[in-house]
């Protein structure tokens, strides 16, 4: 694609970059997004290809892997990472030892040599013709084999450049490092403290470039193993946030580490009851399970196993652009802000680059950065080398992160394109895409950076026209970033500030700038430490506002404003009053209150970008913290000052108690609905008109579990009462 002719710039001069979220092929960025379960290596058909992914999931069991002492074969693992790589996709995958309804995958010699093994009839393991077999998990020999396995492991893997992460597998169910409902007395098959400390010891001291994740933070006994893995979490956007004290974001909070997205990966497994659920993606946010949105951003998650949507249709367009949706916003979304080429001598050039992550995690591997040199024809002339840059260090958030690059070119006089790209260690495999309309503008794979002239004497920069954006509305304009020409990757943030569009004649609401709240009310600021917000969205000063200041950029897909601990005395509904400022003649904006669905709210115009209007609305609320999310996914909301909570009447209300109706569409087997809290499904007291109905341990999973009803009445059958507590249940 031939741009406009260049033109010199200033010496010197920062080039601003046009961010570009929907740039075609960040759905296939490496290293991220939702994976299915590889095809066997032997099977010729790919039945993955009806959704985009650059990842590719797969269980070996230590069976197939290790035959005697320090003695292995690693065929079976090879056979898998090939066939995955062959298709473009680096590999994630875990050893098992115990899987349920599989053949055993303890290694025969440690049988041989007079192993305590333990058939049982839990988590489907005699649902099918196979059986597995549970070891004595604290047995001396099997410890010993597993430290030794994943030593060998290490040596011969660690950094292979096939593969995307390693789950620390091996011990529990599925390698899920728990053995429930076997983890209390008569019968504990747990293993013990100092085993499970040595076994991921192991794993610590034999991986040093590929990034591991364990299951439970709990399972190592001091702060230096805690640290040393990412986590993942198989049964996300189900018992992903705080609802129980076993939910994956209590346990990683509890453990001190909610922070460790920062340096090391979060991923797992939408819940697969879930998967199966073909209303789950019809609304955003989904209505079934816990709001997935908001565990993505929570856990700041990179990729999720999702098989389901692999394997069969979503059932229309609407279910299809929020998977994709889903899909795109988990781990890194890499952004270049602004370039630099500095006047330089006619062989030689220099670039300043300032990167930011519009994502919700880095991207955790530093990978080499490539420059290469195009003519003005866009043909391939050369390339200039590589950078090791420290991209794991660009943390999202909406700061710049400067980095530098030099190389003698020995052009020829001339106009050329400076073009970038992150390498894949896979020599075919996907493009890291940048989120800018300059990705694959002159080169598939590429980003132009600049335009450059070549003279007897010097080097100096050109500017080149902008491509458009890739469809969807036009994003807000990014300033020119200040020229920070350092090769050290050091943060400056410079959060985006809003725009100041001309104002429209349109009339206007009467402007309130900051009014005194009555009695009784709560003021939250937009711009609060406490609360949580989602790039672009960024806070500004605002002369007018409060506080000070205001957020903007709230919207168009991904940038939202969330307000955190928006505390009510009773359930019931409240009046909620929104300050905004709109120059535009109308915007909106989705208002979902603890995770539910959104609402959508009108802001006609304020009468200026510095000026402050209100809107008023009802909202429900439950007694204690609540959390009000403003989001807009087809544009940009206004600018949110802040909001004001009023009593409105009522509260109260009555708990629904959800039974059955025979339609063959699943009312409470996976989603909470009669959940009353206490740790349990059902579990305390429903209480209306004097009437009571208390329940004590009580859940109707087991009489409902399968996908569809089975369509009789339910009576015909004893109801089978189950306490459900740590533990997950597979499908599939």
């Amino acid at each position: 694609m031939n741009l406009k002719p260049p033109h010199a710039a200033a010496s010197g001069e920062w080039q601003a970059q046009t961010y570009d979220p929907n740039k075609p092929g960040l759905e296939q960025n490496p290293l991220k997004g939702f994976l299915p379960f590889s095809k066997q290596p032997s099977e010729s058909v790919d039945p993955n290809n009806s959704f985009p992914h650059s990842m590719e999931w797969f269980y070996v069991s230590l069976r197939d892997l290790m035959t005697g002492w320090n003695t292995y074969n690693w065929a079976p693992l090879d056979a898998y990472l090939n066939d995955i790589a062959s298709r473009g996709n680096q590999a994630a995958f875990r050893v098992y030892v115990d899987y349920p309804g599989r053949t055993t995958g303890i290694p025969q010699f440690l049988i041989n040599g007079g192993l305590l093994t333990r058939d049982y009839d839990q988590n489907g393991n005699h649902d099918t013709s196979t059986h597995s077999l549970a070891p004595d998990w604290n047995d001396a020999n099997l410890n010993t084999a597993l430290r030794q396995f994943v030593a060998a492991l290490g040596a011969r893997y660690d950094g292979d450049s096939r593969i995307g992460f390693v789950t620390a597998g091996l011990y529990g169910f599925w390698g899920e490092w728990h053995t429930w409902p076997y983890d209390a007395a008569p019968n504990d098959w747990r293993m013990n403290q100092t085993n499970m400390d040595a076994l991921l010891t192991a794993f610590k001291d034999a991986f040093h470039t590929t990034q591991v994740l364990a299951r439970y933070p709990y399972s190592a006994s001091t702060a230096t193993l805690k640290n040393a893995f990412g986590y993942h979490d198989d049964s996300f956007a189900y018992a992903t946030l705080f609802e129980t004290d076993w939910d994956f974001w209590n346990l990683i909070t509890q453990n001190g580490v909610q922070n460790i997205w920062q340096t090391h990966p979060i991923g797992g497994e939408l819940y697969p009851p879930l998967q199966q659920d073909t209303s789950f993606w019809q609304t955003w946010p989904n209505q079934n399970g816990q709001n997935y949105q908001t565990s993505v951003e929570t856990t700041h998650a990179s990729w999720m196993m999702y098989d389901r949507l692999f394997k069969t249709s979503l059932p229309n367009a609407t279910a299809s652009a929020n998977a994709l949706r889903g899909h795109k916003m988990l781990g890194y979304t890499l952004y270049n802000s602004g370039v630099q080429l500095p006047d330089s001598p006619a062989s030689s050039l220099t670039v300043n680059v300032k990167l930011q992550n519009k994502g919700v995690a880095p991207f955790y591997y530093n990978w080499p950065v490539e420059f290469g040199v195009l003519n003005a024809s866009d043909v391939w002339v050369k390339s200039l080398g590589t950078a090791s840059w420290n991209l794991k260090s660009v943390l999202p958030g909406g700061a710049d992160y400067s980095f530098a690059f030099s190389a003698s070119h020995n052009l020829p006089a001339g106009d050329y394109k400076l073009v970038m790209r992150v390498v894949n260690p896979l020599s075919n495999g996907k493009p890291l895409r940048f989120a800018n309309t300059r990705q694959d503008a002159n080169r598939s794979g590429w980003l132009t950076l600049s335009g450059f002239r070549v003279t007897a004497s010097a080097t100096t920069s050109t500017t080149l026209a902008d491509p458009p954006l890739t469809g969807g509305p036009t994003p807000t304009p990014t300033p020119t970033p200040t020229p920070t020409p350092t090769p050290t990757p050091t943060p400056t943030p410079t959060p985006t500030p809003t725009p100041t569009p001309t104002p429209t004649p349109t009339p206007t609401p009467t402007p309130t700038p900051t009014p005194t709240p009555p009695a009784g009310t709560t003021v939250y600021e937009a711009e609060a430490s406490g609360n949580t917000l989602v790039s672009p969205a960024a806070v500004s000063s605002c002369a007018t506002c409060s506080g000070g200041s205001k957020v903007g950029y709230v919207g168009n897909g991904s940038g939202t404003l969330r307000f955190n601990g928006v505390t009510a005395p009773a359930a019931g509904d409240y009046t909620l009053t929104i300050y905004y400022l709109n120059g535009d003649a109308s915007r909106s904006a989705s208002l979902s209150v603890n995770g539910g669905a959104g609402a959508s709210i009108s802001f006609p115009s304020s009468g200026g970008w510095t000026t402050v209007a209100s809107k008023t609305t009802t909202v429900h609320l439950q007694a204690g913290a609540n959390t009000l999310l403003f989001s807009q996914t087809t544009g940009y909301a206004p600018d949110f000052d802040r909001i004001v909570l009023s009593a409105s009447g009522g509260g109260g209300g009555v708990t629904p108690l959800v039974f059955d109706n025979y339609d063959n569409a699943n009312q409470y087997n996976t989603l909470h609905t009669n959940d009353m809290g206490g740790g349990y499904w059902g579990d305390g007291t429903i209480s209306s008109n004097g009437s009571e109905l208390s329940l004590n341990g009580v859940s109707w999973w087991d009489a409902t579990f399968s996908a569809a009803e089975t369509n009789v009445d339910l009576s015909a059958y004893i109801p089978r009462l189950r306490r459900e507590e740590r533990h997950e249940r597979r499908l599939f």
